[in-house]
């Protein structure tokens, strides 16, 4: 049983190679009425266990980097207030040096003030950055959930497959049954992955934006 081999989903590359249901030549059905076309087949299990303990190992590694990041984020949340305080406390501070006719302090206030709001600019930024990359690391994170629950359901396979007797029709139902739940798994691993890509831009341009108000 041997047609169409799925590809390996890296957790770099989330837009995987996943077998289509275009039939090779000699596998297009003689009549109208054949139903029995194989759509998909598993790969060996050996190979889909290795690669589910890989995304098992990356899976663990985005859940702790997704956690670091929102602790990184909370952090630059906490400073921007800081900073909001800062610069209210200096504004308060140019406005009695201006009624006091004080320039030099007023003058003082008003650098001050220049400074503070440029740390502000740049702590938006890094801030903006680090939920991005949050965001995208819990995507990465569900696409590896997707990917493994697909090799769960491809292993499903490959071990039902060679004991499943063509002319059986209870075994063949019982094996098509597999194999729709295989496709709607690597269905959804594909979403994800597509999920993950589009984040990935976002957080690219998180960090143009940051670059430009650092040079700015």
């Amino acid at each position: 049983m041997s047609l169409l081999t799925t590809g390996i989903v890296h957790a770099q590359s989330p837009i995987p190679s996943i077998a289509t249901a275009v039939p090779a030549a000699s596998a297009i059905p003689a009549s109208a009425g054949d139903t029995s076309e194989i759509i998909i087949t598993a790969r060996v299990a050996d190979t889909v266990r290795m690669e589910k303990d890989r995304f098992l190992g990356e899976r663990r590694d985005a859940e702790t980097q997704w956690a670091t990041l929102r602790e990184q984020a909370e952090k630059l949340k906490a400073a921007m207030a800081e900073v909001n305080d800062a610069i209210s406390a200096v504004n308060a501070k140019e406005k009695l040096a201006k009624k006091d006719k004080r320039d030099d302090d007023r003058i003082f206030a008003l650098m001050e003030k220049k400074q503070l709001e440029r740390s502000l600019i740049l702590l938006e930024a890094r801030y903006d950055l680090r939920r991005a990359q949050a965001e995208h690391m819990r995507l990465l994170r569900d696409h590896l959930d997707a990917a493994i629950r697909a090799d769960d359901a491809e292993l499903a396979i490959a071990e039902r497959e060679a004991q499943v007797v063509p002319n059986d029709p209870a075994q063949r139902s019982a094996f098509q049954e597999l194999t729709s739940r295989w496709l709607l798994a690597l269905r959804a691993r594909t979403a994800r992955a597509y999920d993950v890509e589009d984040r990935r831009f976002k957080v690219v341009d998180a960090q143009i934006e940051l670059l430009k108000r650092q040079r700015s």
